[in-house]
């Protein structure tokens, strides 16, 4: 029995009654003036209050509809094989050439086989595309053992869309490969409104997808300015001002739901279980412990939550840095006899690191495609980001990690627009990861060398 919980089992027994009987009455006091000022706020407090705030689309406008049966239809084609897992890249093992680099002939004809026979799948993603609103069947009453098998799902028709970009680009269809782009960003998009951050982050996974293809796609075609513009468009469409609001609001009910439901209205020898502990000598002992312990910790739990919430809804890029920093401090925070905190409040900060380069990603390819529109109007690269602005960016976004406007290199081959990444130095541009180091962030234009 581990020391934390011999001494909750001395205090269950020796505490005299009147003692517990105040110590509950002061945790149910502060509990409930949290909660209060949660609901004051206009937020939600319960898994029930959660769902309603996850819309119902209008009638035949609903594009989980066309997701479902494109998920259906790239079930039906099972595994890859080893074979093709060798030739084919984003959905198998094998790696993309540099974008001034051709592909190779034997991966070109398996992306082509492979987009080939998952056509009806396309098809169905293209419709649901076309749609603004998305809505999959969730049932939140399920709490933390709510079932969203349309996550993976999102992932393997991202890769399957990126694929057929490849295609088309490489088959000079370069307006039509913008299409598939779009639509690759729409897949993100699909659960923008799904207030769960396991979704938020399957987004964010999605967007990457598309993003590093909308780059291959600037490098090796030659894209009119319209198609140059409506993917710019998707790319700002799909950022996502609230992307980490919703995402913390909605991991706060899910933990206070742990709480209420295995803990303080329910039979809290389940919490080890529901939280993954599984049976134990443990799971007896905690049907001893006050639940004005439990009380306390999760106390504990929402005052951390709250403030990764008001991090959230800072302004653009304070948000991201106040959640870093807040992330930083959550070891501090937690007494170590709080055992559920620890066990359900997952590392946030990171989370907000991962929105972070979420926002990078999407806005340097935004300003990258504006300055391919200004090439193409000028007969040139800019000189500096700022030549941008009024006409082809209402301003120069600014770099979510440090604040500053975003930065720009031409190089030999292309130009690169960029933030300075996690580790917030300015690596000249240096996106690829090396060696586990992390570098910056940004979007890439390397042109063939005949093209340039």
């Amino acid at each position: 029995m581990g020391i934390a919980l011999q001494v909750f089992l001395a205090l269950a027994l020796e505490l005299p009654v009147t003692a517990l009987e105040g110590w509950d009455a002061v945790a149910t006091a502060r509990l409930t003036v949290r909660v209060k000022a949660m609901r004051d706020a206009g937020d939600p407090t319960t898994l029930a209050e959660l769902a309603a705030r996850y819309p119902d689309p209008p009638e035949g406008r609903n594009a989980a509809v066309h997701y479902n049966a494109a998920f259906e239809a790239m079930d039906a084609h099972g595994d890859l094989g080893p074979a093709r897992e060798r030739l084919l890249p984003i959905v198998g093992n094998a790696k993309l050439p540099e974008p001034n680099e051709e592909l190779a002939p034997a991966m070109l004809a398996a992306i082509r086989a492979y987009v080939d026979e998952n056509a009806e799948a396309l098809k169905q993603l293209h419709q649901a595309a076309a749609l603004e609103h998305c809505k999959f069947d969730l049932n939140f009453e399920d709490g933390i053992g709510m079932l969203l098998p349309h996550l993976s799902k999102l992932r393997g028709a991202a890769r399957l869309l990126a694929l057929e970009a490849i295609a088309r680009t490489e088959a000079g269809k370069a307006d039509e490969a913008a299409a598939s782009l779009r639509a690759a960003l729409r897949v993100g998009n699909a659960v923008r409104r799904e207030p769960v951050l396991i979704s938020t982050l399957v987004r964010v996974a999605c967007d990457a997808i598309a993003i590093e293809q909308v780059s291959r796609w600037a490098s090796r075609s030659r894209p009119s300015p319209e198609a140059l513009r409506t993917l710019e468009d998707a790319v700002a469409a799909d950022r996502g001002e609230r992307i980490l609001e919703m995402a913390m609001v909605g991991e706060r009910c899910f933990g206070m739901d742990i709480y209420r439901r295995y803990v303080l209205e329910g039979n809290n020898r389940e919490l080890l279980g529901a939280l993954g502990g599984g049976p134990g000598p443990g799971t007896a002992v905690l049907k001893l412990i006050p639940k004005a312990y439990f009380k306390d910790d999760m106390i504990c739990y929402i005052d951390i939550m709250n403030d990764y919430v008001a991090a959230s809804r800072k302004p653009y890029p304070e948000r991201f840095m106040a959640g870093v920093r807040a992330g930083a401090e959550v070891e501090k925070r937690i007494p170590r006899w709080h055992f559920i905190s620890r066990m359900i409040v997952p590392a946030l900060g990171r989370v907000f690191t991962v929105a972070q380069q979420h926002a990078a990603r999407h806005d340097s390819a935004r300003v990258g495609l504006a300055a391919l529109r200004y090439r193409a109007k000028h007969g040139r690269l800019p000189a500096a980001l700022a030549d941008l602005a009024p006409d082809f960016v209402t301003a120069v976004p600014l770099d979510p990690f440090d604040g500053k406007p975003l930065r720009y290199r031409r190089t030999a081959g292309g130009f690169i627009v960029y933030a300075v990444g996690e580790n917030g130095k300015d690596d000249g541009g240096r996106v690829e990861i090396r060696d586990r180091q992390k570098g910056d962030v940004g979007f890439r234009v390397l042109w063939p060398k005949a093209e340039f």
